[in-house]
């Protein structure tokens, strides 16, 4: 698994909405993801803004920060390099490999969740946006 500075990313595979995929995160795993502003960003290629999703849990006692992301918008991909995701984990802080490997075990257990699976960084050409925070 590459985490690079101090975050990683993961990717989830699933038919699920966003909300309802947050919700059964929640619950199933006692996290308290809660809804952000979407994401605004202008992409250059099409010349238009993109709007994405976007949850937020921060974990104070392990200083982590989760964040879920819609990969996908009418007008494109969060991370066109990742279309075959349909959500990525953006986890920030003291990242443990042995936690963030349990917690990719425990999502993909989920009911509604096809796949997780860690993200290979160094494959991402539009990585400026995962600098966002």
């Amino acid at each position: 698994m590459a985490i690079e500075e101090d975050f990683c990313l993961l990717g989830v595979v699933t038919d699920e909405p966003d909300y309802k995929l947050c919700w059964i995160i929640n619950q199933s795993l006692r996290m308290n993801f809660e809804k952000q502003n979407d994401l605004k960003l202008f992409h250059s290629k099409i010349k238009e803004e993109q709007e994405f999703s976007n949850f937020l849990f921060e974990d104070e006692e392990a200083m982590i920060t989760f964040r879920i992301i819609k990969n996908r918008t009418e007008n494109g991909y969060y991370l066109e390099d990742l279309k075959n995701l349909d959500y990525l984990i953006h986890i920030q802080g003291e990242i443990n490999t042995v936690k963030i490997s349990n917690f990719m075990l425990s999502l993909g257990g989920l009911e509604p969740v096809r796949m997780c699976v860690p993200c290979d960084l160094s494959r991402i050409k539009n990585n400026e946006r995962l600098l966002l925070w």
